[in-house]
């Protein structure tokens, strides 16, 4: 698992660093594929998924990447150009 954790970790630096404003592109940016959390998911674990951060800031944190084999899940938060702030790394929150 250490190695899908570390590709999709250097996919969102290079993606952070290519952010040059606007919206974050994670369908267009990322080579991996991106979703957000569906609404049902979104209502039933927002407690789980809301994660404070470093800025002193508590993020609901729904665009996560898949990490194969397994449920692995990375979420992560665009903040702003070259900002990205991972959430959590771990199997699927249930």
């Amino acid at each position: 698992m250490f190695g899908q954790v570390r590709k999709r970790l250097f996919e969102l630096e290079t993606a952070a660093k290519e952010w040059k404003g606007g919206a974050f592109d994670y369908l267009n940016t990322l080579p991996s594929k991106a979703t957000p959390e569906s609404e049902s998911r979104l209502r039933q674990f927002t407690s789980r998924l809301t994660i404070p951060c470093p800025d002193g800031e508590q993020r609901l944190f729904s665009l996560h990447l898949r990490l194969t084999p397994g449920a692995w899940r990375l979420y992560f938060f665009p903040v702003q150009s070259a900002q990205i702030i991972v959430g959590y790394i771990g199997l699927k929150i249930v």
